[in-house]
């Protein structure tokens, strides 16, 4: 089974016949969209009503791995902090940096019953997944290095010229706890960015974000694009 997890503006996904499941983990019930092949997931919630810090990321990860899925391609919407993405591309994610401060249930070994464990995560990102990515769509960017905020505030143009001259490229509020719990649930994963705005105090005076009609076609190109690269090898 493979699975998409989508964010900000990718909250359903069209041309599918999806079925709506709840799905009963031991952290929480989770809201799934479920069809022979493929499992999507939005992790806000269907009515987008859940922000970045509140996510239940282990019971998300945990439902997913629960009906049997292997590989998973998240979908998250960045601000851009350098050259290689623009607002309105995409991009594949190389790496990440967590700075949201620990607050968040980002493992599944908290000691005790669940014993301790120590996630590898010299390659985050599945390199199967890449290559098959990249092979339908050869001219895909690379977004470099997401560096992950604990929201929902927006950050400052301090903290952006800080992530900046840490290597940073796009930044957003979700991925590193989501992809470091599929790592320790051993679901193999890809992490799609696309922009929507130049972070604080890059290129411009404010924040502008690129407008709904705009959103909609990439959402459209993403989504097609995730379920060819996961369903191109499925058995």
């Amino acid at each position: 089974m493979k699975a998409i997890i989508g964010g900000t503006g990718v909250d359903t996904l069209d041309g599918l016949s999806l079925k709506r499941s709840m799905v009963q983990t031991r952290y929480g019930e989770v809201e799934l969209f479920i069809t022979d092949q493929l499992v999507f997931l939005p992790r806000h919630g269907s009515s987008h009503s859940l922000p970045p810090h509140l996510i239940n990321y282990r019971a998300n990860v945990a439902a997913l791995k629960d009906l049997g899925v292997d590989e998973a391609i998240g979908i998250y919407a960045v601000g851009s902090i350098s050259q290689a993405l623009s607002p309105g591309e995409i991009g594949i994610v190389s790496d990440f940096v967590d700075c949201t401060g620990g607050s968040r249930e980002h493992t599944f070994f908290n000691g005790g019953a669940s014993g301790v464990r120590h996630c590898a995560m010299d390659d985050v990102f599945d390199a199967s997944l890449r290559e098959r990515m990249n092979i339908l769509a050869p001219h895909i960017k690379d977004a470099g290095v997401y560096v992950c905020t604990n929201g929902p505030r927006l950050e400052t143009k301090a903290e952006i010229r800080l992530y900046g001259r840490l290597g940073c490229d796009v930044v957003g509020m979700t991925l590193a706890t989501e992809v470091s719990l599929l790592k320790e649930a051993g679901i193999r994963c890809l992490a799609l960015a696309y922009s929507i705005n130049w972070a604080a105090g890059v290129g411009q005076a404010n924040v502008s974000f690129i407008g709904d009609a705009e959103t909609a076609v990439l959402k459209e190109e993403m989504t097609q694009l995730c379920c060819k690269t996961l369903l191109s090898c499925s058995n």
